[in-house]
């Protein structure tokens, strides 16, 4: 069972949670663009029944979270550390997926001390020339119809089994489902967040345990990206998810693997649990 929490923030935002547990280490889940708190469900899920309490964030014009769209990565940090703090938590793991993974490498970067660990899924550290092309085909995309939108972006993010088990029709695993309520506009303006600056330089500032997961088969974000990450972050642990579903949405799509990782990871760096 999980339940919907709702904190109103001091610079007139209100967060957006979805929380699985209720007792345990915190693990706060972030979502990547345009995906709801509900699109890391699976993990949230597994925390709970490991002993783990998840706080899963909408981002403001996405989900149930209201208020002025982030100005940048930072900005998207810093708003959860306010959510945080409305529920009292000071220091706890940082789980993030795609877009998720960028707020958990800045979140960490701002407050090392509240970071306990970092585990970044299907994540990168700098923008090149490759990925600046695929995030203008990506926006070209955002700016179609619902339909052929949601029809098109699974083609950068889902296995081709799960491509064809959808259809046209879409999906709300593929954590698409805040894409379906929000404006172009506003999904373009996530995506545009995406393309930030390069992080690597200042990741190995960090001094804290992390685990890098990849997807052998990410079209969106290349493995290779993210065991840049890990080799950036000092003693930071990477491994790579194969096979026909090890797509952008691996968590999803590789969700029990995923898990076990995760777990795995977390067990080892908070032994009391």
């Amino acid at each position: 069972m999980s339940s919907h929490r709702a904190t109103s923030l001091p610079d007139g935002r209100s967060a957006s949670l979805q929380e699985f547990g209720h007792a345990g280490e915190v693990v706060l889940l972030l979502p990547g663009a345009g995906a709801d708190r509900m699109a890391l469900g699976l993990q949230g899920r597994a925390l709970q029944a490991a002993g783990y309490r998840a706080l899963s964030l909408d981002y403001p014009g996405l989900g149930l979270a209201t208020g002025s769209l982030p100005q940048d990565v930072s900005d998207l940090a810093r708003y959860a550390f306010a959510a945080l703090d409305n529920l009292g938590v000071e220091r706890c793991h940082i789980l993030g997926q795609s877009l998720g993974s960028a707020v958990a490498q800045e979140m960490a970067l701002l407050a090392p001390t509240r970071t306990a660990s970092l585990i970044l899924l299907a994540t990168w550290g700098r923008q090149d020339d490759f990925l600046e092309l695929r995030s203008r085909i990506v926006n070209l995309i955002v700016r179609q119809s619902l339909a052929e939108r949601l029809a098109l972006l699974p083609y950068f993010m889902a296995s081709r089994d799960l491509i064809a088990s959808l259809g046209s029709s879409g999906d709300s695993g593929l954590g698409l489902r805040g894409s379906r309520a929000v404006s172009d506009e506003t999904m373009a303006h996530y995506l545009s967040l995406a393309r930030d600056r390069d992080r690597l330089p200042r990741l190995a500032q960090l001094n804290l345990p992390c685990l890098v997961l990849a997807g052998e088969r990410d079209l969106m974000t290349p493995w290779e990206y993210a065991k840049e990450v890990a080799d950036a972050i000092v003693g930071a642990r990477f491994h790579l998810l194969s096979g026909p579903r090890s797509s952008h949405l691996f968590h999803y799509e590789l969700g029990d693997a995923t898990n076990q990782e995760i777990l795995k990871f977390l067990r080892s760096v908070a032994p009391t649990l």
